[in-house]
């Protein structure tokens, strides 16, 4: 590995967060903008909205693999390029696309941009970070693109009702524009050649992608994040307004006012763009220490079990919402721990593989979150499916307390 990039591993992976954060504005600002100025995209109703939003988590799923073989042959760095540059066409289109049809090409257009991005990022930390620091890395990136989600969601949505989508779009586009910038002339470049594990003796051979793949700690690591994923920010995200209703009623009294259960979803969901560049880092660090990540892992599916169950439970306003803040917190916490137990296991293996292999593992989980939710609560009703979620996360726990598929490292 170069001496320049293990004397700066740090600073490489804040460059590509920050690159990530740039391009992602846009796609989160749409969350915001289109909904309300669907018209002006030339769509002719809501549900073209949902569907443009969930396309490109849907296209991610045989586009990662797409980006993963790329990746066994090109730099992070001319995956970041790539990434920018499809992420400016995409964004800058978005302030003239018209119909459908333009409307989903872009969308899965920015699903490659982003699965470049999110591979990139991952291998950016393995080719740059130790062992024991590895877990903080992790944490740093998730942390500082983040703020490119916030950027996109609170300023996309003040510049759309000020001066309306195309002129949003394009000063998006135009973030996307120093994204690339900073790519070109920021990031230094390892050749694939060079992103070998640790564990690989010089002459040794390289074992076969099938075989990778038929690694059992590497299957049930993928499987206790996809399932992390689906019960986290695909069930609970999306169900929450729903959560609230259910509850509270179609309006919630607060401080005086009456707000709506969208308005309050979305106040609580924001909270953790906020608190993400702190927090993941943190805990990143403190599972690279004495801890370990697989005993933070177990603790964190036990404290995420016992607050979906306590949902049920008609508590006040007050200590209810409390639960559903600690709820986001842990899907911070969760969500760095299995990027930072990806990297581990990805070290003692092929990279690329293992790093793609989990990315559509957790967008796989993404996508059917949502629809298991939602089929849950119509089936079984809101109390039984969060009792189902809660069941399903004690059972990962129980595994990762006694049977973990991976070893609890230490420093």
């Amino acid at each position: 590995m170069p001496q320049s990039l293990v004397s700066s591993p740090r600073r490489q992976v804040i460059i590509f967060a920050l690159i990530t954060a740039a391009c992602v504005a846009g796609d989160s600002m749409l969350y915001v903008v289109l909904p309300v100025h669907w018209k002006s995209a030339g769509l002719a109703s809501l549900w073209e909205v949902g569907l443009l939003l969930s396309l490109n988590r849907l296209a991610r799923l045989p586009l990662n693999p797409l980006a993963g073989w790329a990746y066994s042959r090109i730099s992070t760095k001319t995956g970041a390029v790539l990434a920018g540059l499809l992420a400016v066409f995409t964004t800058l289109s978005y302030g003239m696309a018209e119909g459908l049809a333009a409307w989903a090409v872009l969308r899965v257009l920015w699903g490659l941009s982003w699965s470049f991005l999110k591979l990139g990022g991952l291998l950016m930390v393995m080719d740059v970070a130790g062992e024991h620091e590895r877990g903080y890395l992790v944490g740093l990136y998730s942390g500082i693109y983040r703020l490119g989600s916030l950027a996109g969601m609170l300023g996309g949505g003040l510049l759309a009702d000020l001066f309306g989508l195309q002129a949003t779009a394009f000063a998006c586009a135009a973030l996307a524009v120093l994204g690339v910038a900073a790519a070109i002339l920021l990031l230094k470049r390892i050749s694939p050649e060079g992103r070998s594990s640790a564990s690989d003796a010089p002459d040794a051979p390289r074992p076969s992608v099938f075989t990778v793949l038929r690694s059992p700690a590497l299957l049930w690591v993928l499987l206790a994040c996809l399932m992390v994923k689906l019960l986290t920010e695909g069930f609970f995200m999306s169900t929450l307004s729903s959560l609230l209703e259910y509850h509270w009623g179609s309006s919630i009294r607060c401080f005086g006012l009456a707000l709506g259960c969208a308005t309050v979803a979305g106040f609580i969901q924001s909270l953790r763009w906020g608190w993400d560049p702190v927090l993941s880092p943190l805990v990143g660090r403190i599972s690279d220490g004495r801890l370990g990540r697989v005993g933070m892992f177990a603790g964190g599916c036990w404290i995420c079990a016992a607050l979906l169950a306590l949902t049920v439970f008609p508590l006040p306003f007050w200590p209810w919402m409390g639960l559903l803040i600690g709820f986001l917190v842990c899907c911070t916490v969760m969500t760095t721990l299995s990027d930072a137990l990806a990297t581990d296991v990805a070290a003692d293996s092929q990279a690329v593989v293992v790093i793609t292999a989990y990315t559509f593992a957790t967008d796989l989980g993404a996508a059917l979150g949502p629809l298991g939710g939602f089929a849950a609560i119509e089936l079984w009703g809101m109390d039984a499916a969060y009792i189902l979620c809660a069941a399903m996360m004690a059972l990962l726990a129980l595994q990762w307390t006694f049977w973990p598929p991976v070893k609890r490292k230490r420093a």
